[in-house]
């Protein structure tokens, strides 16, 4: 029964992807907003790792029943592109989320989404390397102004804060994580549609928490055990279900449908919505800079948005 009502909900989210494939990457958008707020939140909480690991394992445990029969019959399937999908777990969980949350113990916030915004672009040149897509015109500057508008967010309006930018430890850990997520956006176009949808989100689940393992019981051998109480187990149970379930979902449906280009750059609204995450529920002000950073991402994703689909652009 749950695993036809599911079946009935992806079957929307296919045609959601089909007529309206910008509004699944704004919800991820918004999921992953979720991800940095609540994941800062717990870091003092639940090491980086061990938040990676139980958040990860809490989906497998999730979509595991649901998605048994198809990951029986599609076994065979499954075998021929078990290093693929091996290395999408490895990636998007161990990689992404793993070395993120630990970048995030060492680096600032304004440092951590400087380094984050150049995920576009790091994914327009890997579709380059691997595809030979050549971004558009329309796409290109769409881009670069999503780019400007993220750090005219970050820098607060102020050009000097950009000039003390210092790249530390925590940056690198960062910048890996974002290298990870550029390699998981292009891998997904190698995904066979017949393991699509939930049953992707439940293999990935499964392949990085099986990556993660090692790394994961290296971190309790150092002493760094979880603090538990209802604050770190709600915010385990909100990163399963919203950055982790909903996310990847809908983000794998966006790249299916536009190309990882185009879904990469809608990755830059993220930090507006953290924005008015903070403005909701933190009591925070809205300043001139947000409006006028906010603006130039809009117009940027309106440009890729009106990039045809060619060849030679997506």
């Amino acid at each position: 029964m749950l695993s036809n009502k599911l079946d009935s909900q992806v079957s929307l989210l296919d045609r959601l992807g089909d007529r309206y494939p910008y509004v699944l990457l704004l919800i991820t958008c918004l999921c992953f907003s979720g991800n940095i707020v609540v994941g800062r939140g717990l870091h003092e909480l639940v090491p980086p790792f061990a938040l990676t690991f139980w958040r990860w394992l809490l989906v497998a445990l999730i979509l595991l029943p649901v998605c048994w029969p198809t990951l029986r019959r599609e076994r065979r399937l499954i075998g021929e592109h078990r290093w693929l999908l091996l290395g999408l777990g490895f990636g998007s969980v161990t990689c992404y989320n793993g070395f993120f949350y630990l970048g995030l113990n060492y680096s600032t916030a304004i440092n951590g989404a400087m380094v984050t915004s150049i995920m576009p672009l790091l994914i327009a040149f890997m579709a380059w390397l691997v595809f030979a897509q050549v971004p558009g015109r329309l796409q290109g500057m769409g881009i670069l102004l999503s780019f400007v508008g993220i750090l005219v967010v970050i820098a607060k309006g102020d050009l000097a804060v950009l000039m003390q930018f210092q790249f530390g430890r925590g940056d690198l850990w960062i910048l890996v994580a974002t290298f990870a997520w550029a390699c998981y956006s292009i891998a997904l176009r190698f995904v066979p549609p017949q393991l699509g949808g939930l049953t992707l989100v439940a293999i990935t689940s499964v392949s990085g928490v099986v990556t993660l393992l090692p790394v994961f019981l290296w971190e309790l051998s150092t002493g760094a055990v979880p603090v538990l109480n209802a604050n770190s187990y709600g915010g385990i149970v909100f990163l399963a279900l919203f950055p982790g379930v909903i996310a990847y979902l809908t983000f794998a449906r966006g790249v299916a449908s536009v190309g990882p280009v185009r879904a990469g750059v809608f990755l830059n609204s993220t930090p507006l919505f953290a924005i008015a995450a903070a403005v909701l529920f933190l009591d925070e002000r809205i300043y001139e800079y947000h409006l006028i950073g906010g603006a130039i991402i809009a117009a940027g994703l309106f440009l890729v948005s009106r990039q045809r689909q060619t060849p030679s652009s997506d």
